[in-house]
Formats: structure tokens, sequence, C-alpha cells
């Protein structure tokens, strides 16, 4: 039996069931559009299992909100306007960063907000059809006829008084008519019909339809997005993954991730033993206590107990890597002029356009995001106060130990990540009050000037960390004066990468200038003072340059050389055992706490020693991927890795998930973020 377009119209208008169903299937539609367009501007590149799923997903959600009310139009235009929302957002987050939104923001929703007001708002073509694919959504759900959103009889009606008559009444003339066979046919009054009536769905069909949509979205807890439905973030291409997989599939996949993964046949005593066995070796190795220039170093840092000084540089970087931009720009001349280093190097992060804490979190602690996966910061997430970390291994030397950032305490939770750590004092935006500014940040040189201050309250010797704010974007602010100005005559990008290149090479200049000061005024300060800088991150455009002067490499390659800066130890004294000749050593920047304590002398702990083995095979390793011992890149996921590599990444899989999660404790943060200030990175919390 066929059905034509009317029949299949009619039989819609009988049953509103179906046919509010599909109405919220087409706002479905409409609203993953307005979740995807404003970012995703090649949505038939998706591919269809995971847009599907996404569809799905959406629908559910909107049946859920439309059905559990009882066919209320509201909650489900509300949740349309939602996914605009987070649309909208994604292309701003991405316009600013290059990097998709991730589970992890979400814990550091008021360290966004705090820098928020520092950029340019502007919506793009693929937004406003997006909005417009939203309103559309919106139409169709205000369009459900009210025979379909009507509330259904109460129950209790059928029971009433008159009900019960009109049916004991119909009961009696049913018996007459059977009564009289005689007349039947005969009779010349016309025959009664049932009148037409459309009937409204029972209550039981709204709540099984919301238990099913929500059933259908409390399973997807129970499914591994990443190892049954291959959806996968990969940490080389972010962007690629959400385009490809939607939004809402690879969100998914992330957020699942975020509990922290036990490596494969993990034993707690086993991780130990590696831990044991690979401090060993260190000893016994070329660089171990054995080594006579290693143990020249410790007898004089067990004598002179050198101050420590760490500055993580905001968005400190050398963009001369990239072809000089193509106008023989030379990057931090200054920086990387210096001569004397104990050592140097390229860095390599696990933070790319922000996530300045995840830089922070491997430094000081040694552990790598490699095993925590994109999109999780673990300021945020985890508990920290157990796992060991520079400020506490200083202060059981008998160090002081200050950290200190011009912005607000309650940024990526520092205020109680320091207090776990066991820094003894966090300098924070108050102690910044009437400093230096550029572009509306305190400068560089202001937190160095804080440095020296510090120094000179006592003799004891101290550990600074210094969390610098200068270089952070926007890159379009227009503030950088006259005179401090560069025009590089950069090309083959857009009008805007270029304003954004010079306003960043312009605060870069100040930097490079500020640090070469500060290292001026400490060789001439009377005491001991060893000094790690490094930056934590490119600025968020640099992948355009990556891209357009660097083409035919494999992925893995192409990637690391935007998730790199360059980081120096140095000393302003003659550190036994080193020749201080600015020895070139790339690494990740895990390492390099570690590497710069063995260089001057300093205990380290057995996790660090094994770390420091374990570099044989595996010199380096980020979020990104890992490098063998021939400086070959191979990206997380890649199966051609090299054993010795590939058993190297292992073993610190092994040992960090002993040191960081293998504890009594709980694993997730105890203590939880603050209020950051929501527009003026410089004004008050709440302002």
């Amino acid at each position: 039996m066929k059905m034509s377009m009317k029949d299949l119209k009619s039989w819609m208008t009988d049953h509103p069931y179906p046919r509010t169903l599909a109405t919220i299937g087409g706002a479905s539609i409409c609203s993953m559009l307005a979740l995807e367009l404003p970012s995703n501007h090649e949505l038939w590149k998706m591919q269809a299992g995971p847009a599907l799923l996404e569809l799905l997903l959406i629908f559910c959600f909107l049946c859920l909100l439309f059905y559990l009310p009882h066919r209320r139009k509201t909650p489900a235009i509300v949740g349309i306007v939602a996914l605009a929302s987070i649309g909208i957002a994604e292309y701003f987050v991405i316009t600013f960063k290059s990097m998709p939104i991730q589970p992890g923001d979400l814990f550091a929703l008021s360290t966004a907000a705090t820098v928020a007001g520092s950029y340019t708002y502007e919506l793009s073509t693929f937004c406003f059809m997006g909005l417009a694919a939203a309103a559309l959504g919106i139409a169709l759900i205000v369009l459900i006829p009210r025979d379909a959103c009507g509330r259904p009889p109460r129950r209790a009606s059928e029971t009433s008084p008159e009900s019960i008559d009109h049916a004991m009444s119909a009961s009696l003339k049913s018996k007459d008519s059977k009564a009289s066979p005689a007349t039947e046919g005969t009779s010349t009054a016309p025959r009664e019909h049932p009148v037409a009536t459309k009937s409204k769905l029972p209550l039981s069909v709204d709540r099984r339809t919301a238990l099913v949509a929500g059933a259908a979205l409390g399973a997807q807890a129970f499914i591994s997005y990443y190892d049954t439905l291959g959806i996968k973030l990969h940490t080389w291409k972010p962007l690629e993954s959400y385009y490809s997989q939607g939004f809402l599939p690879t969100f998914i996949s992330s957020a699942q991730k975020m509990v922290p993964p036990k490596p494969k046949h993990y034993k707690s005593g086993e991780a130990s033993a590696i831990i044991k066995r690979l401090a060993a070796r260190w000893n016994a190795g070329t660089n171990g206590i054995a080594d006579p220039s290693r143990a020249a170093a410790v007898e004089q840092f067990d004598q002179l107990k050198p101050s420590v000084i760490c500055i993580m540089n905001e968005s400190f970087a050398d963009l001369s890597i990239f072809n000089e931009l193509g106008c023989g720009y030379k990057g931090p001349e200054r920086f990387k002029a210096i001569d004397n280093a104990l050592l140097q190097g390229v860095s390599y992060m696990s933070a790319f356009g922000a996530g300045t804490c995840n830089s922070e979190f491997e430094f000081l602690t040694g552990h790598s995001m490699a095993f925590l996966g994109a999109g999780v910061y673990p300021f945020m997430s985890y508990n920290l106060a157990p796992s060991e970390n520079l400020a506490r291994q200083f202060k059981r030397l008998g160090y002081r130990t200050v950290a200190m950032h011009p912005n607000h305490a309650t940024n990526w939770n520092r205020e109680n990540v320091f207090a776990d750590m066991g820094f003894d004092e966090f300098l924070s935006i108050e102690d910044f009050a009437g400093a230096p500014e550029l572009c509306r940040k305190v400068t560089d040189a202001a937190t160095y000037d804080k440095c020296l201050e510090v120094l000179k309250q006592s003799d004891q010797p101290i550990f600074i960390h210094d969390v610098t704010m200068q270089n952070h974007s926007a890159y379009d602010t227009g503030l950088v004066p006259t005179d401090q100005q560069l025009h590089l005559a950069v090309e083959g990008v857009s009008d805007k990468v270029i304003t954004w290149t010079n306003e960043y090479c312009s605060l870069m200049e100040a930097s490079d200038a500020a640090f070469a000061a500060f290292l001026e005024k400490l060789r001439d300060l009377d005491r001991p003072v060893v000094v790690v800088m490094y930056g934590d991150h490119q600025p968020f455009f640099t992948d355009r340059y990556n891209d357009l002067y660097f083409t035919d490499e494999d992925d893995a390659t192409h990637t690391e050389r935007i998730w790199q800066t360059r980081y120096v130890v140095w000393a302003n004294y003659d550190v036994a055992g080193n020749a201080q000749t600015s020895g070139e050593l790339n690494t990740s920047i895990n390492n390099v706490g570690a590497l710069a304590l063995n260089a001057i002398g300093a205990p380290l702990t057995a996790y660090q020693r094994a770390r420091l083995q374990n570099r044989a095979h595996m010199p380096a390793i980020n979020v990104v991927g890992a490098q063998d011992a021939h400086g070959v890149w191979y990206t997380a996921e890649a199966k051609n890795v090299p054993a010795k590599t590939a058993n190297a990444r292992d073993r610190l899989d092994r040992m960090q998930y002993r040191k960081l999660f293998d504890h009594e404790g709980s694993v997730f943060a105890t203590h939880k973020q603050a209020a950051a200030n929501e527009t003026d990175p410089n004004a008050a919390p709440g302002a």
C-alpha cells in the first residue's frame, strides 16, 4: 500500500506524536548547525558516524527538555539558545587561542573571564549563519501546534459525577437498542456518528519519551568514545579533530579522558622499582655522583646555597624560527646572545596559545601532560599536595620559597595550588600596586625588581617562582608606545595577523631588554643567584606562519614547531665543574628543573634522577608526542615509534602515575578556584 504525500500529511495531522518528533528533529538539525557553523566552515567534511551521533545527542537533549515538563516549548527553546551560545563561544575561543573549547576550560571559567575584557569581539558571517539556523530551530519549536502541547486531561475527571452519568446514559441507550431488533433498520431517525476529536497524548507517553531520551544521554557515560567509537582528540591537530568529528563527540571523548588513566598492567611496587633502578643507573653514570664535575658542584652548592629564581615568561618565544617571518626578523637577540649560561636550548611545551598553568605544572613537578591529555588543567583538576615539586624540595633544603604573579591569586587556582606545594608566600596583583605597565599589564621589569626586593630582605637562600604577565594577549590593543613599536614587513598572512605580530614582537623586544637588564643587575649583586627562564608557550597565531613556510613535512615535526619555546639556566657566579659556555641541550620543560638542579650541584630526588636517566632514549616528551634519541618526533598515537623510545615512554608513564596519583589522598583537587575578575585583568575580583 502506497502512501501519497497527501495521505502522509493527513496521517501526521491525526497523529501529533510523530509530527512533534519530526519537528524536534528539524530543530535538532538547526541546533547542530548553530553549534558548528560559527567555527566549522566545511561541515560536509565531517565524518558521517560522529555527525549522526552529534545530531542524535542534540535530538535527545531537546526531546528531554520538551517532554520532561509535559510538552513545554520554553525549555527546548532555551536548549537551542544554549547550543548557539556555545557555538559563538567556540568561535571566539578559536579566534583568540587557536584552540577549541576543551573540558578543562570549564574548571577555569573565572580565569578566562579575567582576561576576556582584553579582546575585541566581532561576529563573522558564519556566526550570523549559525544564529540564523538557531532562529529557524526556535521557530520550528514555536510552531508546534497547541493540540500537541496541551496537557492531557486529568484522570480524576474521568471519575467525576458528570462523566459517570454520561457513561450510565450511554449504557442504557445501548441496551435499549439491543432490545428492539424489530425496529432495526426501519427507523427514520438519523444515525448518530461519533464526533471526530484529535486525541491528545497521554501523560505516560511524555514520561516514556523523556525517560528514553534521558537514558540515551546518560548511557554516554558508559560508552568509551575514545576506545569504542574511535572518536579521539588528536593533540597535534585539535581543531581538525573538532571539525571532522563534531564539537559534542570530541568534547565528550576528551572529558572522559580527564579521569587519570592507569597505565596498562600498572603495579605500584613495579613502578617504585623502576624509579629505584633508573636512579641507581644515573648515580653510576657519567652525570651521576661518580662524576668529578658533579661532585665539585655538589660540594660548592652545599657551601654557597645560591638563591634560585625561576621565571616563567608569558608567551616568550622566538618567532624567527618561522623563516624569520619572511622579513629578516631575528627574535629576542639579547636572550639568544647569552654566551655564559650553564645550559640553554629549546624547551618543548604542552601548551600553545594559552594554558599557562600546564607549563607551570610540568616545570614545578617534573610530570608530563603527555599522560594526562589535552584539555586537562592539573592546577584546576587534581590534588597536587602529595606530589613532589621544586618549592617543597628547596624548602626542605632550608630555603624560603616565594611565588609571584602580577595578576589575581585566584587565577588557575594558584592561591590553593601554591599553598599545597609548600610556598611560604605568594605575591599577587595587590603586591604590585602602582607598578609600571605595558598594554595595561604589569611589566616584566617590575617583577624582576620585585625579585631583587625579595632577595634584599634577608641573607637566607630563596627560591622564587616568577610568573610574568606583560606579553599576554590580546595583541591588537594599540597600546604599545610609539617609540617602542615594531613595524615588520610581514607578507603572506592577513592584516589581522600582521597587527598581532607587530604588537607581540614589540612586547618581546621590551621583554628581551628587561631580562638582559635584570642579568646585569644580578652580576653586580653580592650573593650567588641562579636564574632559570623559559617561555610558557608561543602566542596563539604562530600556526599561520608554520603553515605558510613549512608545507611538506610529517605531522609530528610540523606540529612540534609551534609547541616549543626556549629556556636558559644562568648563574652570576662560577659554577664548579661547568664550563658555562651556553651549551645547547634541547628537552621538554618537565626536565628543565631537574637539569638545572643537576648543573648547580643541588641534590636530586630519586624521581628526578630516574627521569634524567630515562632521557637517554626519549630526550623530550609533551602532549603532542615524543622524541627519540636521534631527535625524530613521533605523535602520541604513532605506531612506528622505536622500541627503546616506546619503552622509555611506558616507564615514565608508570613512574609518573606512581608519584602523582598512587597515594591515599583524593586524586582530584580538594580546593576549588575562587572568583576572578571578569573584565579588567588589573582590577580586583568582582569589580
